[in-house]
């Protein structure tokens, strides 16, 4: 049964995908992504943004009524729809994901005692603000506060 409620936020229609195993897939791939989007906002240097971008992605190729959910989900929705409509990320949520990974790479320097695997992680969270901030910040109404 295909869920047809309009989307007037987004413009059109998701695509599903075509094998039934593969909507499957991306289902619980988009609820995954949500949930580590959602302990991204208490866990230092776990991206939020990035997990719910991803959860929209899968919810489009997996069920048409998450993906309606998901982007007219009153705490993720407007930074989605903005994603979606203008690729760019609100500079107050650029500011949020430097604060938090500068702590958990500055926690990682004194206490994991590894320092190959610091390193190495400290260097992925840095592509990670590289890409952020190379975003445009246009934005939208409610989300510039």
């Amino acid at each position: 049964m295909q869920y047809t409620k309009p989307d007037h936020k987004i413009g059109k229609q998701p695509k599903l995908a075509k094998s039934a195993i593969i909507r499957w897939l991306c289902i619980i791939l988009a609820w995954l992504c949500i949930a580590l989007g959602t302990l991204g906002i208490v866990i230092p240097g776990l991206p939020t943004i990035d997990f719910y971008i991803l959860a929209g992605f899968f919810a489009a190729k997996g069920s048409q009524r998450l993906h309606y959910w998901i982007y007219h989900n009153r705490f993720i929705g407007p930074l989605l729809q903005q994603w979606h409509e203008h690729r760019s990320i609100p500079r107050k949520v650029k500011y949020i994901s430097l604060i938090s990974m500068s702590f958990a790479a500055a926690l990682m320097i004194w206490k994991v005692p590894h320092p190959w695997f610091v390193w190495i992680t400290i260097g992925c969270m840095v592509l990670v603000q590289v890409w952020l901030w190379t975003r445009s910040e246009e934005t939208l109404i409610g989300l510039n506060q």
